[in-house]
């Protein structure tokens, strides 16, 4: 399926101003879709491309793809992160931490001058919010359907697609003939 005419032609049109040469080894074919499910599911920041230049000095695409690296690098020594488990645990401090980002804004303290107060907040605290509750809802769903991580998921629905088309193209030569 992740070789079919109709994959790799749209992932070229959808890929094209940015590649997707990954520096990663992956354990298995599975895996990869895994990862790639995941960074296609975290991919609507780009509403938040300034903050993040300016805090990052990455914009949108980048920096989910940083995100992506660091939740498949560290899921080797935290447990697994992409799992279907992992998802569903992961929370606001280590998204921050993964994509480099700093929750908090400081202001001066209301009635101590020179004083700052550091509380969260920020463009960037909502992003990450958004990006944490997208994770957390899609681990809870699918663990609560059974699959081991997203990319299981993903498979299925290619194969069921694939089957769709294989009796549609049997009707239409049995028409035929």
């Amino acid at each position: 399926m992740l070789f079919s005419p109709a994959f790799l032609n749209s992932f070229q049109r959808v890929s094209k101003n940015h590649g997707l040469a990954l520096p990663l080894k992956f354990s298995s074919t599975l895996d990869e879709l895994n990862f790639l499910s995941l960074l296609s599911l975290l991919n609507f920041a780009s509403g938040y491309r300034v903050p993040l230049h300016v805090q990052t000095g990455r914009g949108a695409w980048d920096s989910i793809r940083a995100l992506a690296f660091s939740l498949y690098i560290t899921s080797s020594s935290e447990g697994d992160l992409l799992s279907a488990k992992g998802l569903k645990t992961l929370n606001a401090a280590q998204i921050a931490e993964f994509m480099g980002i700093n929750l908090h804004i400081e202001r001066p303290h209301e009635n101590i001058p020179g004083v700052l107060v550091g509380e969260l907040g920020g463009p960037l605290n909502d992003l990450v919010q958004l990006i944490v509750s997208v994770l957390n809802e899609t681990g809870e769903i699918l663990v609560n359907a059974g699959y081991a991580n997203l990319g299981s998921f993903v498979l299925e629905a290619l194969l069921q697609a694939g089957k769709v088309q294989a009796e549609a193209a049997v009707e239409v030569v049995l028409e035929k003939v």
